[in-house]
Formats: C-alpha cells, structure tokens, sequence
C-alpha cells in the first residue's frame, strides 16, 4: 500500500460516525514489608513499594502499568566455603526496579464492594546484587537486566465509591520462569483511587 492509500484510510476511519466511551483509570499505591531473624544468625529483611495505573477497557478488565522497587537484605555467619577457619558475617543485598505491563481481571463485576482480581504479565526488571564480607573489606556488586514474568492474585475492598484498600499477593520471575514464583513472593497492602 502506498502512502496515498495509507492517507485516505485514515481519513476515512476519521470520518466515520464513532460511539466513544469514557476511560475508567485506577491508580494504587502499595506497600510491603517483613523481616525475619533465627537463632543461627541468619537475617532476612524485604521491604516493596510499588505503584501502578490501571486502563478499564470493559468494566471487569484492564490493563496496568507498574513500578516496582524491592529491597532484601540477607546476612548469615559464614566460613566462605571452609576457606576460612572462622565464620565472618556475609550481606547479600538485592534492589530490583520492576517495570512490568499487566492484564488485570476482576473475578465479579465492577459494582460490587468486594472486587478479587488476578494479575498476569511481564516486564523488565534491573537487579543489583551486593555481596559484603564487612570484616574483610570485600564487596562485590553485579548488575542484571532480565525480562520477568508477573503473576498475582489480589482483592479490593471498596469504603466509597472511588475509594479502596488493596491486598495483593504478587510473585516477580526472571525470565518467566513461573516454577520459581515462591523466590519473590510478597504480600502487599495499599490503597486505590478509581476516576
């Protein structure tokens, strides 16, 4: 098709008569956080914010856009292996900024109160990675980008019409590897607007 023909598609496509509908957008805001520490040493801390627009494009389906950033932080005596006759702290440290495109399917219509929902999609992901030995000075940081497969179920609980709290379970996988979704699970609680 030439350029002439691509134009008068178009123009025809402008001219004909179209109904329009309104956009119901969504905006969330979501926080999540847990901390971990056993008799042996070993500390886990995690902590995730995440924020996200939803487009409705039928009453009980949209699509979202979503940031993400997670922080964990490990730590656990070590003797590297049995290199060392003694154990040394070691700090394990991973921030990952996720930036993901999801499909977002409500379970019941829009008018109700108590709305469940599942979340599937994917995106990019930036992993820094800090390995510390803090007594011997050592430290090693490497960076990954990997495409990460999304996945998550959650629930809305609507206090006025605009207006909910939002509990959701999410799992964030490198590479789409959906066996490993317990890896980065997490549960977050938050809040979203509707408009």
């Amino acid at each position: 098709m030439d350029g002439k023909r691509i134009l008068l598609l178009c123009l025809a496509l402008l001219l004909l008569p179209l109904k329009l509908h309104a956009a119901v957008i969504a905006l969330s805001g979501l926080y999540a956080y847990s901390k971990s520490n056993f008799n042996d040493g070993y500390k886990s801390t995690t902590r995730r914010y995440t924020g996200s627009i939803d487009f409705k494009f039928t009453a009980i389906s949209a699509l979202q856009f979503e940031y993400t950033n997670s922080r964990t932080n490990i730590s656990y005596p070590t003797n590297v292996g049995g290199e060392l006759a003694y154990y040394t702290p070691e700090s394990t440290t991973y921030v990952d900024k996720i930036y993901s495109f999801n499909w977002v399917q409500n379970l019941v219509p829009s008018k109700w109160i108590f709305q469940p929902y599942f979340v599937l999609g994917g995106g990019k992901m930036r992993r820094t990675l800090t390995r510390e030995y803090p007594e011997l000075g050592v430290s090693q940081t490497v960076v990954q980008n990997v495409t990460t497969g999304t996945g998550g179920a959650g629930v809305r609980l609507f206090f006025t019409k605009n207006m909910a709290v939002k509990a959701e379970v999410k799992t964030y996988v490198p590479k789409f590897q959906f066996s490993k979704w317990k890896e980065s699970q997490q549960t977050s609680i938050g809040l979203s607007w509707v408009f």
